[in-house]
This record gives structure tokens, sequence and C-alpha cells, in this order.
């Protein structure tokens, strides 16, 4: 094979190795990059020697290498991160003031979970069983394993 066609395949593969890392998501892109890499490197190693192949192959790992580790100090990897923050809670039962006994009433269905209002406080609250319509009267049974259990008041 001519030098042009070698250079040609080992800078087609590192294009698309680059395009799989930064643009597309998927591993097939990637692969068919590190064939034509290959492809490329071997074809180095047999048609001009053993120096020329290794000296192309350190060439090649110092060049991704080098992309990769700029992309990533440079911050370019935080385009494609979700940065997005989950700032939702779970009932915290040492911190409320929530007590067998006390009413409320449901926001949603209970079937046998859902959620009420209970003292002022939105909460997350279960059922043993018994299937219950949103805006009904509930309370308060029994607090258990951060889960508070309610019924339908008479």
């Amino acid at each position: 094979m001519a030098l042009s066609v070698i250079t040609g395949l080992i800078v087609l593969g590192i294009l698309l190795i680059l395009v799989e890392i930064f643009f597309t998501p998927g591993f097939i892109i990637g692969l068919v990059g590190s064939a034509i890499v290959v492809v490329g490197l071997v074809n180095t190693y047999s048609e001009y020697g053993y120096a020329s192949g290794n000296i192309t192959l350190i060439g090649v790992l110092i060049f991704l290498g080098t992309v990769i580790v700029l992309a990533f100090k440079n911050g370019i990897w935080n385009r494609f991160a979700i940065a997005d923050v989950i700032d939702g809670k779970a009932n915290n039962i040492d911190k409320l003031t929530i007590n067998v006994g006390d009413v409320g009433e449901t926001i949603s269905a209970i079937r046998p979970a859902g959620s009420a209002i209970i003292g002022g406080q939105k909460m997350e609250v279960h059922t043993e069983g018994s299937l219950l319509l949103a805006k009904e009267a509930i309370v308060v049974t029994k607090i258990l394993n951060n889960k508070i259990y309610v019924e339908k008041t008479n």
C-alpha cells in the first residue's frame, strides 16, 4: 500500500474515534474507526518495517491521548453531561411533627401509597391494603420504618 493510503486510513480512523467520543453515543463508529486504524498500522508494519510501525503507533496513541486529555481539561465533556440535580426529599420522620391520631386529607388516590396533607405538611402515606380516593379525610394509624400509615376516618 502507498504511504498516502496508509496515512489516509489512520487519519480516517482517528476521526471516526473522535466522532464517537465527542458526538455520537454508542459503540459502532468508534469500533469501525479503531479497526481502520489497526488496518493502517498493520500495513505500516508490513510495508515499512517495525521501526516505522512503532513510530506510527506511538504517534497515534500520543495524539489520541492528548486530544482526549485536552477535551476533558477544557470542559468539552460538560456539554454532554446531565447537570440536573434531584432536590426531592424522602419523609424524614424525626423532623416531622406527625403523630398517631393526627388527621389530614388525601391529595391523590392511595393505592396503597399516595400523597396526603397532614398537619399542613405534604407527604407520602400508605394504607394497609385499602384503597382511598383523593380528597378523603384520613387519620394516621401508625408510623413504622419511615412510613406513615393512614386509614379513612369515619
